[in-house]
């Protein structure tokens, strides 16, 4: 099959300029590597990157603390448990202690911290699970210092904290936040070493070769160290800050995509190596093949990641466009340093699959099972049970996506030993799941807080709420120093603080809260307070607020995604209805995947929540992704179908490019697998879906059910292109 003239004239550019192509990929490696910043020397982002900036429950929070002084929201808290019971000396030392920290007594802490004890007596909590058992105290520190300096803060708290039978421990937010942070910091090198050992494995045996990986992962590393710069670079002079989380998930992309796009120049010079054709006249023809696939392939995924600006939170609006950029800079080393790479050693990377004795050998060999498939799939009358089939079965995995449950998982996701996960279940046994990062009701209105039996009927009133855990508020007699806590001095304003029975970033407290915003005109009418407002704030708010608007973000971007990867594929195939068909494909794999994804988490591993940004960052890979793939195989259709109907060029193509696309997809599964290395829940809900995702597109989606419907179909796949009507006419 001839090449289109643009491609065969870039081919013999980049094979003579050969050893110039090598020597400046690496010098632009080296240079990016030596003066352009890494990510880990850009400043942390903050929790507010992982946060929907603007949003109601952050406004409630800021207004809160101007009526009262300080918001006084905990985001990092103490625990420290007795089974036995703290004894009354115990309790005083440890409200004394935090006394001397509000006062700015402390003098390893800076002034303006804040410190609210409270125990699990009767008194100060009722509801509180066990009685004097347990002590949290809430910290708050300057909004000047970082999250990794007010956890190391909360840490040394804690040290002074501690007793012989209690020791203490901080959780919340921030400190869960750090913990996950260096899990990736301690981990990622170890995803780095295990992705390099599958792509090594995988290759080497698929070309029965020693040296064919080392181009791939020689095309890894420039591309790696060249992006890496260059993403890091734009992050500093643009203004934007990509959290840590970013780095695992660019570094397995980087390498799955340039693996999946050496894998084609590679087997493709060697099948036509083992056909006979001279060195140099493989290298070209492949290089020409491939080349126009390789970059379309490589512009919609780019352009498909780069939807997620789109997003509201801020982590996923930085996190997209850094993906792009570094999938354009792997497209790049992978259309030219591998082509160079391979014309410039030639047969011996080959070695020792390929001898010399295997010239001439027909490349046919493609397999009894997949010249089968591909004969069946090719045949219109097998072909619409087989898409029907297919499209059943995708359908049926999609109905574990109906119990999908999405959440924040800044501590539930750590392992169950890590001192923020342990803390927050300590806390949870003394007092109630949610006393960690309770939530703040704001009770508006004249003279309200003034109005002691109003405020008291209403604290009693909440406490008799099914999701409510403990209440402690404006109803609770304090010390006179703590009373403006609760009682704005201006009168106007009083606030509860509400524990609820969930843990207070899961989906139950979600839900725990969407029924109290719904109870609560009622409680405000039963307690005399009907002519007051409310406003609601803390991390069930926000976390609330995020998983809406993360439903939100999801259809946006989804259907930005599409458009963009139907767009380029019609551009590049010159039809409308292929392209239609392949990502309808992608779609219901998505679908499936999240479906199947939700059942693991659920019925295996008993974990009732993903991680919120998950479904969105994996589905917009998973979409761009496999309308790559897919792209490679209808790709070689379409340039089969220009001397061939759609059948013969469906029975043609598909044995000849579905091995390298399934080998392809699973060196991607496998990539993208190891993320579970790093012991934190997004990371391995990441590595399950994609790496699930990649294989219900290699083997049944991009196997089956597209050249299936484009069997179906026959010539109208092409429409409304020149070659349909073509072929319409040589039918006719």
């Amino acid at each position: 099959m001839k090449a289109g003239l643009p491609s065969r004239i870039y081919s013999r550019v980049v094979l003579f300029l050969r050893v110039f192509v090598i020597a400046g990929s690496i010098f632009a490696a080296y240079a990016s590597w030596h003066y352009l910043p890494g990510i880990s020397s850009l400043p942390e982002s903050g929790i507010g990157g992982l946060l929907p900036s603007g949003s109601a429950a952050a406004t409630a929070e800021a207004t809160a603390g101007r009526i009262f002084g300080s918001s006084l929201l905990p985001r990092i808290a103490v625990v420290q448990r007795d089974p036995e019971g703290l004894s009354l000396d115990d309790q005083r030392r440890i409200v004394r202690l935090a006394v001397r920290l509000d006062e700015g007594a402390l003098k390893a802490f800076p002034r303006g911290s804040r410190a609210v004890p409270y125990v699990n007596t009767l008194k100060l909590v009722p509801g509180a699970r066990e009685r004097s058992t347990t002590a949290i105290t809430y910290l708050g520190f300057p909004d000047s210092f970082s999250p990794r300096t007010q956890r190391n803060l909360a840490l040394a708290y804690a040290r002074a904290a501690s007793l012989p039978d209690a020791p203490a421990a901080a959780t919340g937010f921030v400190p869960g936040s750090m913990a996950q942070s260096d899990a990736i910091d301690r981990d990622l090198r170890w995803v780095e070493i295990a992705t390099v050992l599958v792509i090594t494995a995988i290759i080497g045996l698929y070309l029965r070769s020693l040296l064919a990986p080392l181009v791939t992962l020689a095309a890894a590393a420039i591309a790696y160290l060249t992006s890496i710069g260059v993403v890091s670079w734009l992050a500093q002079t643009q203004g934007f800050r990509l959290h840590v989380e970013s780095e695992p998930i660019i570094v397995v992309l980087l390498l799955g995509v340039v693996t999946d796009y050496s894998v084609f120049f590679l087997s493709g010079v060697r099948d036509r190596l083992r056909a006979g054709e001279p060195p140099r006249s493989a290298h070209r023809s492949a290089t020409a093949l491939f080349v126009p696939i390789v970059f379309t392939a490589g512009l919609v995924v780019a352009c498909g990641l780069a939807t997620l600006r789109l997003a509201s939170i801020g982590f996923i609006q930085q996190l997209g466009p850094a993906m792009a950029i570094v999938v354009v800079i792997s497209l790049a080393v992978s259309i030219s340093f591998v082509p160079a790479t391979i014309a410039t050693f030639g047969r011996i990377l080959f070695w020792p699959g390929l001898r010399r004795s295997d010239r001439g050998e027909s490349p046919a060999r493609f397999g009894v099972v997949r010249r089968g498939v591909a004969f069946c799939t090719s045949r219109r009358l097998l072909a619409v049970p087989i898409a029907a089939a297919a499209a059943a079965a995708l359908v049926f995995a999609t109905g574990g996506l109906g119990r999908m449950r999405l959440a924040l998982t800044p501590i539930f996701g750590l392992d169950s030993g890590t001192p923020p996960a342990h803390a927050a279940l300590e806390a949870g046994r003394g007092f109630t799941p949610g006393v960690i990062a309770p939530t703040e009701l704001i009770v508006r209105g004249p003279g309200v807080a003034r109005r002691t039996a109003a405020l008291q009927r209403l604290g009693r009133a909440l406490r008799s709420q099914p999701e409510i855990g403990a209440v402690i508020g404006a109803d609770v007699p304090l010390p006179r120093r703590y009373e403006p806590i609760f009682r704005a001095r201006s009168g106007d304003a009083a606030r509860y603080y509400v524990a609820f029975r969930h843990h207070p970033y899961g989906s139950g407290a979600i839900a725990d809260l969407g029924r109290l915003e719904t109870a609560m005109p009622r409680l405000l009418r039963s307690a005399g307070l009907s002519d007051a407002s409310l406003l609601y704030a803390g991390d069930t708010a926000l976390a609330k607020e995020t998983v809406d608007r993360i439903y939100h973000d999801l259809l946006v971007v989804a259907i930005a995604a599409a458009l963009v990867n139907v767009g380029l594929l019609a551009v590049f195939l010159r039809a409308l209805l292929a392209p239609l068909l392949i990502i309808g494909s992608s779609v219901l794999a998505i679908t499936a995947t999240f479906g199947l994804t939700t059942l693991f988490f659920r019925d295996v591993l008993g974990v009732s929540d993903l991680t919120y940004f998950v479904p969105l960052a994996a589905g917009v890979l998973l979409l761009s992704l496999g309308s790559d793939y897919n792209l490679f195989v209808v790709g070689r259709i379409w340039q089969e179908a220009k001397e061939r109907d759609v059948a013969d060029a469906i029975e043609a193509a598909v044995p000849r490019a579905s091995r390298a696309v399934s080998i392809a997809g699973l060196s991607l599964a496998c990539s993208f697998a190891t993320l579970a290395i790093v012991p934190i829940a997004p990371f391995r809900e990441l590595a399950v879906s994609v790496g699930l995702g990649a294989l219900v597109d290699t083997f049944v989606v991009r196997t089956l059910l597209v050249p299936s419907l484009l069997a179906a179909c026959g010539r109208r796949s092409w429409w409304p292109g020149a070659r349909s009507r073509r072929v319409e006419a040589a039918v006719s």
